[in-house]
């Protein structure tokens, strides 16, 4: 018998639509690839015709799955944001006993753990999908810790550590000035913080991003130079730190999306460290570790303690953060760290063949 791997990747991302968020799925379909897996869809079909639409790409998946040949290794972006990527994968569901397919799935999101579902009906439906597959990429120890209270075997979950942001870009790096980068969304419905950020004295912040308000504009500590895509980002932003912040307040943890932070990778940590700038982050967020580890920058309780913990940082101890995001920096814009975590998922395999 052969022992050649059949490597899959299941892309049903479509276009691209210039957000943080298809840049991260994006980036780890490129890896996936880069590794060996091919592609089984390469774009959603379109037409206008809505319903057409949807039975079409419906019809491609499974025609996609079909072709997976015995033993197979598939890789899969996790959540399923349309009915026909759930369609789809229910579908990869049926046949993986027949073909013998293992499934490898990378969490992009977890929407019980962002939105606080706790034992509600999507909750119940994320656990049992994760359940069924056979390994899962999960953001960090804390994320790997809530997977294994829900009743998912810890012998299957592989850590990544931190998401990549692929690039061919020069980085723009960090200054010694004091300043700080607010880089996306700037929608106060996502980032209620940035109505409290005048209350900061002595700090300036450049922002960049979409959906800004005039109110803003109009602050005085704020300087904002534009929205750009996310490929475009890493040569614009300019300052001294990257703020990774998703708290309702200047108080850390504040709301959904600040809670949010005790458990995923902000993709946004990863476009800073790309771009070689130190970050700034919550000190309770699940990243605060490996950013304090790596010296990587710092972390805070709330940003009110910014302009004192900017003043206690020397000239050269920023230096020593900037050779440390530029050695990480290098790593993301590779693509090192999903790399190392499929080659750890497919050695767990092979040890469980």
């Amino acid at each position: 018998m052969s022992d050649k791997i059949y490597r899959y990747n299941l892309d049903f991302e479509g276009t691209a639509d210039n957000t943080a968020s298809s840049k991260a799925k994006e980036d780890a379909n490129t890896i996936f690839i880069k590794k060996g897996y091919k592609n089984l869809i390469t774009n959603n079909f379109y037409i206008k015709n809505i319903i057409i639409r949807k039975i079409i790409n419906i019809l491609l998946g499974i025609v996609a799955i079909i072709r997976i040949k015995t033993g197979g290794y598939v890789t899969v972006n996790f959540p399923f944001n349309t009915a026909e990527k759930k369609v789809i994968f229910g579908f990869l569901y049926k046949i993986k006993k027949i073909k013998n397919i293992k499934i490898i799935v990378l969490i992009h999101d977890l929407e019980s753990l962002r939105k606080n579902k706790i034992d509600s009906i999507d909750n119940n439906k994320e656990i049992d999908f994760l359940v069924k597959t056979d390994i899962i990429i999960a953001h960090n120890r804390r994320m790997i810790d809530w997977l294994v209270s829900k009743g998912i075997s810890e012998s299957k979950i592989v850590d990544l550590e931190i998401f990549d942001y692929l690039g061919n870009f020069l980085p723009s790096g960090g200054e010694y000035d004091g300043n700080i980068i607010i880089a996306g969304n700037l929608d106060f419905k996502k980032v209620k913080y940035l109505l409290q950020i005048e209350k900061i004295k002595n700090v300036k912040f450049n922002l960049y991003g979409p959906n800004i308000s005039q109110d803003m504009l109009e602050r005085g500590n704020a300087n904002y130079f534009g929205s750009f895509s996310p490929d475009e980002v890493p040569e614009v932003i300019k300052g001294m730190f990257g703020l990774v912040w998703d708290s309702d307040s200047l108080k850390g943890g504040d709301g959904i999306f600040g809670e949010y932070q005790r458990y995923n990778n902000p993709h946004k940590a990863s476009l800073y460290l790309a771009s070689e700038f130190p970050i700034i982050m919550w000190s309770d967020a699940a990243l605060a570790s490996f950013i304090d580890k790596n010296n990587l920058g710092f972390v805070v309780d709330s940003l009110k303690q910014l302009p004192e913990k900017i003043d206690s940082i020397s000239e050269s101890d920023y230096m020593q953060m900037k050779k440390n995001t530029q050695q990480f920096g290098e790593k993301i814009r590779s693509g090192y760290f999903l790399s190392e975590a499929l080659k750890k998922a497919e050695n767990i395999l092979e040890e469980n063949k």
